[in-house]
């Protein structure tokens, strides 16, 4: 089964900073809301972001991008680009939400949606065969300075075991 994936602004960069923004936006059909773009990419080009734009090269046409309705952001504390996947949870199915905000993953589980981290998209890239073990852990050290250290370390282990934790 082809799983949708929806992606926010965190896990974009940093899938990205990974060197693997291309690989998954590649390995599976990929959602992002209007306003997750407009974060990354035009507010990004704006600042002078310097991945701005070769997110932008990677992401067109390989990702779709919906306009989701613009509403205030409630106490939750979450951004557009949240709250934009929040609306498309409820009419996308079969999809599975990635991000690296603690507060919208808290959510997420409690909802019952099926969420991974980037330190997790590795790990399901590996197990798929998309790619080698050595490249997930190559993958894996680009993006310790921008994770939590559990999720590091988690990751590590389920590549070392093979996702057998």
């Amino acid at each position: 089964m082809v799983v949708r994936v929806l992606i926010d602004a965190d896990a974009i960069i940093k899938l990205h900073q990974s060197g693997l923004l291309a690989v998954v936006v590649g390995a599976f059909p990929c959602t992002i809301p209007q306003a997750v773009y407009e974060e990354v990419v035009t507010r990004g080009k704006a600042r002078l972001h310097q991945d701005a734009e070769a997110i932008e090269r990677i992401i067109a046409g390989a990702v779709t991008v919906v306009r989701t309705r613009e509403r205030q952001q409630p106490e939750t504390g979450l951004g557009a680009g949240e709250l934009g996947i929040l609306d498309l949870l409820a009419t996308e199915k079969d999809t599975t939400v990635v991000s690296d905000d603690r507060r919208f993953l808290s959510l997420l589980s409690t909802q019952g949606t099926l969420f991974l981290t980037p330190a997790d998209m590795l790990v399901v890239l590996t197990r798929r065969g998309v790619i080698t073990k050595v490249e997930a852990r190559e993958a894996l050290e680009r993006l310790r300075p921008l994770i939590r250290v559990t999720a590091y370390h988690d990751a590590w282990q389920d590549l070392e075991l093979g996702g057998k934790r």
